[in-house]
């Protein structure tokens, strides 16, 4: 009986815990892999505010979008209207059902909810500004500079990550044409603003950008100067044409210094063949027998 007991309550001990560590988990996991472009409450980041989405959607549609939106996106209309509307799916997500379903209960646990209006004045809320100076529009010329430079890779990342240009392009006068592996990012600052941006560079939510940079993170400092640069290349793209180069200059220039290259060595391979190797030691020979 003692030991049944025992057992009952050993049962009873590692369910509770279970209890504890899934509702951890929703935090934790919601951390890891949802913080970086979403908020709870504070607005769009990378992607929608995800306030009150257990009460919006069905958890079935939560799962099927996070495991596979491009897919899901394709079949269900809802999520290829959000898809449009950011630009981009979303990476499909490496959780289980069971994380999926602990990062809903914290959402839904976490979510901020309306407060009724009332005929009471409520007093104003008096926000403190943010310093200007950390704000990526108000950067100055040498930041914007020093971002250009770190996105081509003239400058390297502090931890030695890949520079952006490998897999990005930004139509930019001074640039030459990026990767194409990766979304164009000469809108990126108008799509994402500073607080996007930040949260991409600093969380990166793509799973080749988060292999990419996961032993290699970029510094603040670093993050800030990319999203002046991209803050002005959004701004001035009128006036930033892609350099270009010249293919027809570069398709001549090859073939006529190819044609003068192959007419050298004819010219070299018919006067040796005109002409014995040994030539000159035959004309002495024949010079000196002469003169005996």
């Amino acid at each position: 009986m003692k030991m049944k007991l025992k057992l009952i309550g050993a049962t009873v001990s590692i369910v509770l815990s279970g209890m504890t560590m899934n509702a951890q988990d929703g935090a934790s996991l919601f951390k890891q892999t949802c913080s970086a472009c979403h908020t709870i409450g504070k607005g769009k980041l990378v992607g929608p505010d995800l306030k009150g989405v257990n009460t919006k959607r069905s958890e079935a549609w939560i799962t099927s979008f996070v495991k596979n939106a491009q897919a899901f996106g394709e079949k269900d209309a809802d999520a290829k209207a959000m898809i449009t509307e950011f630009g981009y799916p979303m990476p499909n997500q490496n959780v289980s059902d069971a994380d999926i379903k602990a990062i809903i209960k914290y959402i839904g646990e976490n979510s901020p909810t309306e407060v009724a209006q009332t005929t009471e004045t409520a007093a104003p809320v008096v926000e403190t500004p943010a310093d200007p100076a950390l704000d990526p529009a108000n950067a100055n010329h040498d930041d914007i500079l020093a971002g250009l430079m770190l996105f081509s890779g003239e400058h390297r990342l502090s931890n030695k990550g890949p520079s952006c240009i490998t897999c990005h392009n930004v139509l930019h006068g001074d640039l030459i044409a990026g990767g194409l592996l990766a979304k164009d990012l000469t809108k990126v600052y108008e799509r994402l603003g500073a607080a996007g941006i930040n949260g991409m560079l600093s969380a990166p939510p793509f799973p080749a950008m988060a292999a990419s940079y996961k032993d290699s993170p970029l510094t603040e400092k670093e993050i800030f100067q990319l999203s002046a640069f991209f803050n002005d290349a959004a701004k001035n793209t009128i006036y930033q044409p892609q350099r270009t180069y010249n293919d027809n200059l570069l398709l001549y220039g090859g073939g006529v210094a190819f044609i003068i290259i192959a007419s050298i060595i004819l010219l070299m391979f018919i006067e040796r063949k005109r002409k014995c190797v040994k030539e000159d030691i035959y004309k002495r020979q024949i010079k000196a027998a002469s003169s005996k």
